[in-house]
């Protein structure tokens, strides 16, 4: 037999509406018809929320909420759901309907009968909805007007502004805009979602020092298949979560808004999983490539021609992925590393492409441009050194670039090269 919490007490707090007169945002328009339910909110949503007792609850009282639509299923990325937010939180409705947004416009006004519903948790987020074998599910639709009642008076929602740096829990559920943010540059040749086979992908934004959010959008949103933007700018959305995982789901594309500059990195790599956005090139000796080393919790890629206590003759290009720098004015080359038993500086260098195909060897395919005056390490510890900011900036303009780190070693004696956080930044 089921187990439900009955809740017996009733609220009666007023309910206050989150208005702002200081930014000028556009937004959907809520419904112009009259709606005058007569009837009374008893509990803000946050009061509702925190009578969730750690397994499904039944509201057994005449408990009413009432609260601003501020996302639906217009775009497809929001399924079978609204949010409705209220000046103390914000509350994901379970509803098992189609084009919800026909009947709950953003902004519309509605009052919530919670009596006979239940409070359950999906993902360790507080929803309300049903009971569907013991968990929180859908109201079912010939029941949904019975519970959530428009009234007239539905004023948009004003966003909350979200730092990527310290995300707030309190603004879960709630309407936030995220400004100076853009999506990971290794991400922004992709879309927001596999439209046509229909597959949600997890995306990310970032600020300018690296914090990231992920983005998640629905394989059915009806802008899955858009390109995602490669500047910088605002973001309107959801800010919701999945266990420990800040998502933002956006609610409408007209929402995104990442037309300037972009800042901080352009691509980075930290070598985390593998070789990542590297490819190594084995053009002499072949018994050593560069591959991923790891010590102390520290990742990197790394090459030696040193092989079973033997040497070996090696040439061994370590070469990026095209990095884009088009439409950059100025832009900038870092990199940690390290050397030890130091054969020569000549047979460690690095070097720039804009015409590398991406494939061949690169002796025989791009013009190579030596990047010098980087800083050396020692040359005989395991220090790693910043290498300095290098100057790029006469490659912008360019769509495809390459970096790469080319390692050579004699048949009598090799170094150890090792290089980590690789970076192409914004001057």
């Amino acid at each position: 037999m089921k187990k439900y919490i009955k809740i017996i007490s009733v609220f009666s707090i007023g309910l206050i509406f989150m208005l702002s007169a200081c930014i000028n945002y556009k937004f959907e328009e809520p419904e112009k018809a009259v709606y005058n339910p007569n009837i009374k909110a008893t509990s803000t949503i946050q009061e509702l929320k925190t009578l969730y007792a750690d397994e499904l609850t039944l509201i057994d009282t005449n408990i009413i909420i009432k609260g601003t639509v501020t996302a639906n299923d217009k775009s497809g990325n929001i399924y079978k759901a609204i949010f409705i937010q209220d000046s103390t939180d914000g509350l994901q409705i379970s509803l098992n309907a189609y084009e919800l947004h026909n009947l709950y416009h953003v902004g519309d006004l509605i009052y919530v009968k919670c009596q006979g519903l239940y409070l359950g948790k999906y993902g360790g987020q507080v929803q309300l909805g049903s009971d569907y074998e013991g968990a929180v599910g859908r109201i079912e639709e010939p029941l949904i007007e019975d519970y959530l009642i428009k009234s007239d008076g539905g004023v948009p929602i004003v966003p909350q502004e979200l730092n990527l740096a310290a995300p707030n829990g309190s603004l879960v559920n709630k309407l936030v805009v995220i400004h100076n943010t853009q999506f990971k540059y290794s991400e922004t040749s992709g879309t927001y979602a596999d439209g046509v086979n229909h597959i949600d992908y997890d995306r990310h934004i970032e600020d300018c020092d690296g914090n990231s959010m992920i983005v998640r959008t629905s394989g059915y949103a009806d802008f899955a298949n858009d390109a995602l933007p490669k500047g910088n700018g605002s973001m309107i959305a959801v800010l919701t979560k999945y266990n420990s995982d800040y998502q933002l789901v956006i609610r409408n594309i007209n929402e995104i808004n990442m037309e300037n500059s972009r800042c901080g990195a352009l691509f980075s790599e930290d070598f985390d999983s593998g070789l990542g956005q590297f490819t190594a090139f084995n053009i002499a000796g072949n018994s050593n490539t560069w591959t991923q080393g790891e010590y102390n919790n520290t990742t990197y890629a790394k090459m030696t021609g040193y092989y079973t206590k033997t040497y070996e003759a090696s040439e061994d290009w370590l070469i990026s992925n095209s990095i884009d720098l088009n439409g950059i004015s100025g832009a900038v080359l870092n990199f940690n590393h390290v050397v030890n038993y130091l054969t020569g500086w000549d047979d460690i260098k690095v070097f720039i492409s804009a015409d590398f195909d991406g494939t061949s060897n690169p002796n025989t395919s791009g013009t190579w441009t030596e990047l010098t005056g980087w800083t050396h390490s020692a040359g005989n510890d395991w220090d790693f050194v910043d290498s300095g900011d290098i100057d790029i900036s006469s490659f912008t303009g360019n769509s495809k670039v390459y970096i790469a780190f080319k390692y050579t070693s004699p048949s009598n004696d090799a170094s150890t090269w090792e290089i980590d956080k690789v970076s192409v930044s914004v001057q």
